[in-house]
């Protein structure tokens, strides 16, 4: 390492599709072995110490512009193929707001923390351009693929000094992963073999092997994410399962209840309500079955999950893996955690993923996950570390200076 950190603001910014939110990130030092292999970070092990978050924090939501339409994502693809990336007028503006909310965030921390010189790791939503500086592809939001040299300027211009420039534009799923491996309170802590599923505006997927953060990007060969293929329901995983798609399901079923969250109200004994969860609890499920059987077993031949999900490699590097714990994260991770909600959703959640399991009759899978006819304890466990994409992005930051 060039210089000590110990002066520096860290800071972890998590860009969702309708906020962004920024963290001061504490970091003790050294202590253990960390191993990091994400976008931002480095290819290799990297001596890292635990992080936590300190005490500066700021969020702000993305100004909408009334005349904002994405362009359509197979237009998006076809420009990338090509290489020419051709932003509307709109586009443009809408993205320059994306760039002000994030500068604004930072800005604030630095104001509640009285420092102005930071180090920065950023994740945001969407395909990054090949430098991984900005955003070529995206659901619901605008391209921006010159995003961090504008950002960085901007900061410039509000007196705020880089320690470094930012590396890179991460993965929030891999930096959900990122943040539960090395976070004080993190769940994947000490653990070799795991998946993580945090279900917010949509589902961030993370899955540690042999110790070490595999991005899905990586493992694309064979193994999707969850918005790129379909439930035995019929959508996605992710048009059914993230937090934002039960909220736009319950208050279809029941538009009297609007303000209402599910969660809430099936806990009050609403029956659409119940409903929902129980339809979430059913497909959260099959989602983590296929999370096990795929890592352990390799992809199963189910013709309801389309000609893509068929076309992936069966065997894989990791191939005879089990995976020593399932954990859930943000909204649905907090909900399966809190005690009001076990009943309409943890237990039935529990009920139906161990029904799949016994169903499989794969002797090794069971022994290793159940214990007799309910799943082992500690096996399945909610997240409530809602900011794991903010101390990832900083622990990605990190890992990329300690290589320098």
């Amino acid at each position: 390492m060039s210089q000590s950190l110990d002066d520096i603001l860290l800071i972890g910014i998590d860009g969702g599709a309708t906020e962004v939110k920024a963290h001061q990130v504490d970091w003790t030092g050294p202590k253990e072995a960390g191993r990091v292999e994400a976008a931002g970070g480095p290819p290799g092990d990297v001596c890292l110490g635990t992080f936590h978050l300190g005490r500066g924090a700021a969020s702000r939501k993305y100004d909408s512009l009334p005349d904002f339409m994405p362009v359509p994502v197979s237009d998006q693809f076809a420009q990338r193929e090509t290489g020419r990336i051709c932003l509307t007028d709109c586009e443009r503006r809408q993205g320059c707001q994306w760039i002000d909310a994030a500068v604004d965030a930072v800005d604030e921390v630095c104001t509640q923390t009285a420092r102005r010189r930071t180090l920065i790791g950023m994740g945001m939503p969407g395909l990054k351009t090949a430098d991984g500086r900005g955003i070529e592809v995206i659901n619901n939001g605008p391209r921006i693929p010159d995003f961090l040299p504008h950002f960085e300027t901007r900061l410039a211009n509000c007196g705020i000094e880089l320690a470094a420039p930012v590396a890179a534009l991460g993965s929030d799923a891999d930096y959900c992963g990122l943040g539960e491996m090395h976070a004080e309170s993190g769940l994947l802590r000490d653990i070799e073999n795991a998946y993580y599923a945090g279900a917010g505006t949509g589902v961030a997927d993370a899955m540690v092997l042999a110790g070490r953060l595999v991005p899905f990007d990586a493992a694309k060969p064979w193994i999707q994410k969850a918005w790129q293929f379909p439930s035995a329901v019929g959508p996605t995983f992710e048009k059914l399962i993230s937090a934002s798609s039960l909220n736009t399901l319950y208050h279809g079923l029941a538009p009297n209840r609007t303000e209402a969250f599910p969660e809430s109200d099936a806990a009050a004994g609403h029956p659409l309500a119940l409903a929902t969860l129980q339809m979430a609890a059913g497909v959260l499920s099959e989602l983590l079955f296929e999370r096990l059987w795929t890592i352990a077993r390799g992809r199963a031949t189910l013709a309801h999950r389309g000609a893509a999900y068929l076309a992936l490699k069966e065997k894989h590097p990791y191939s005879g893996t089990m995976l020593e714990r399932l954990i859930l994260g943000q909204r649905l991770g907090a909900v399966f955690a809190d005690q009001r909600y076990q009943a309409v959703f943890a237990d039935p959640l529990r009920a139906c993923l161990a029904a799949m399991i016994r169903a499989s009759g794969d002797g090794e899978l069971i022994a290793r996950t159940l214990d007799h006819e309910n799943l082992k304890l500690g096996f399945l466990l909610g997240s409530t570390l809602r900011a794991a994409p903010a101390i990832g992005a900083a622990v990605a930051a990190v890992a990329v200076w300690e290589e320098k």
